[in-house]
């Protein structure tokens, strides 16, 4: 038998070791292969899912983003006055600054802030919404000046006309609520039913008997006489209360009236002769020059009825209260304030009309509306002229304020709805905790025995070293003058005055 030897054998064993590696190699490049083709494959839809959690996630990356861009670091780079703190204006919120400065826009020095906190709104303001010129071109929202206009309430009735004997009179049947706006004397118009060209007539109303049964006099009629005819009655809104007490006409101006106030932008009821601060808030008063229709009266807040022409006067039913300034508005003869019927906003429970207060920025007020009159509603309280409200638009500004809440609560006391008996009072949103508590304790003006907050946000005084809040700032002379007399009232107890 033949034995090979070591040598022999490694050599004869060698092409089948260089053959296995060949496999094992071609075995690897197929498998790369096949891994590159798989993620040639796979990366368009792994991209497309990561396109789908970027948008589905941004707000979260977003708010991560800004977390970890450290803004506090580049503010602090900029040179802010404080990383957490900056400047706005009372009256401009949209005018935001690091540094302490001036209102470009009134003027008015701006307060400090804490950055995210919410900016008070003024008194009367219900809501505020600032939108974009973009948002302002999509949504078609156009803005038009309140304006005097001769604005009348026309109502028509249909009725009969009895052929038989002279004078020939309309009789015709109406509703308690138009009949409540006719009386004997107002002159209608007659047309016949249906017209057939015929020229109109005049009428004068004869009688407004208790049925709700109108007759109207129609002593020219010539011609045939109509089964039916209409009666079209024009009742100017000057002629009728509110408006017939408002004041009216060129406004009597003396010499030495004076021709500018000092009004608190947060606080309109807050007026001075002489520039000073709100004693509500503390903020500067803006001087405002009047109109030409426009003059310094003096009246008191709790009894306006008590009106005077000159500084000095008390309100007899307030015990000496002393009168405060105002500005009064005199409306032009036979004419009435007027705001389009589209920017009025119907709630059922109240009206609101979005004012302009600057560029972009709507402020949602809450007015007092007389009788519809055609496309317009007369002003009884709640705006001035030359206010700039959106007439195209409103209800889209409205839905803006209640789809996105972010836009309209960045302000305290915005969205500020009816409050019951049960409820704190809106008027207590602008003050501060301790001084809100205190309120609340007291409950009522210990001048006027009125509740705290039924005159607007209730004035803070210190007399003797207590604190104690009255309903307005016409108040405040009658308690320094006298702090006995009211503080000794068990309806008002005094308060320590509390660190600021």
């Amino acid at each position: 038998m033949t034995t090979r030897s070591p040598t022999e054998l490694g050599s004869a064993e060698r092409p089948r070791a260089e053959a296995s590696n060949d496999l094992a190699a071609r075995a690897l490049r197929m498998a790369g292969w096949s891994a590159r083709a798989a993620w040639v494959r796979a990366r368009f839809l792994i991209a497309l899912a990561v396109a789908f959690v970027v948008v589905g996630r941004w707000d979260v990356l977003r708010t991560y983003w800004d977390r970890w861009t450290a803004p506090a670091a580049r503010e602090a780079a900029m040179g802010a006055v404080s990383a957490d703190t900056e400047y706005f204006c009372p009256m401009e919120p949209g005018v935001v600054s690091d540094w302490p400065a001036k209102c470009p826009i009134c003027h008015m020095t701006l307060v400090r802030r804490k950055k995210g906190d919410m900016g008070p709104l003024p008194s009367g303001v219900i809501a505020r919404v600032q939108l974009s010129p973009e948002r302002i071109l999509l949504a078609g929202v156009r803005v038009a000046p309140v304006r005097y206009a001769p604005l009348a309430r026309s109502i028509r009735l249909v009725g009969p006309m009895p052929p038989d004997r002279p004078p020939r009179r309309l009789a015709a049947q109406t509703s308690p609520e138009e009949a409540s706006w006719l009386r004997p004397g107002l002159e209608a118009e007659i047309v016949p039913e249906p017209p057939d060209g015929l020229p109109a007539r005049k009428a004068i109303i004869a009688a407004v008997e208790d049925n709700e049964r109108v007759t109207f006099d129609i002593p020219d009629w010539v011609g045939p006489i109509p089964r039916l005819a209409s009666a079209t009655v024009r009742i100017p809104m000057a002629g009728r209360e509110p408006f017939l007490s408002m004041p009216r006409g060129a406004p009597s101006i003396r010499a030495g009236d004076p021709r500018t106030i000092y009004v608190c932008g947060e606080h309109p009821a807050s007026t001075a002769l002489e520039a000073g601060r709100c004693p509500q808030d503390g903020n500067s008063l803006m001087r405002t020059p009047l109109a030409s229709n426009q003059k310094v009266g003096w009246w008191c807040p709790m009894h306006p009825e008590i009106r005077a022409d000159a500084a000095g006067g008390e309100c007899v039913q307030c015990g000496g209260m002393k009168l405060v300034p105002r500005v009064v508005s005199y409306s032009p003869p036979g004419m009435v304030l007027s705001v389009p019927e589209s920017a009025v906003i119907d709630t059922g429970l109240r009206r609101i009309v979005y004012v302009e207060s600057m560029p972009g920025m709507f402020d949602g007020i809450e007015v007092q509306l007389g009788p519809r009159c055609g496309s317009s509603f007369p002003v009884v309280r709640g705006l001035e002229e030359g206010m700039r409200v959106a007439e195209a638009g409103a209800f889209l500004v409205d839905a803006e304020t209640r789809l996105n809440p972010g836009l309209a609560v960045a302000y305290l006391g915005a969205n500020r709805g009816r409050t019951t008996a049960a409820e704190e009072p809106v008027e207590l949103g602008a003050l501060s905790p301790p001084d809100r508590a205190l309120v609340l304790a007291q409950k009522t003006c210990p001048v006027t025995k009125k509740p705290l907050g039924s005159m607007g946000s209730p004035v803070r005084v210190e007399v003797n070293g207590q604190v104690v809040f009255v309903c307005c700032s016409g108040c405040t002379g009658a308690l320094e003058a006298s702090p006995e007399k009211y503080l000794a009232r068990p309806s008002s107890p005094p308060h320590p005055a509390h660190p600021q």
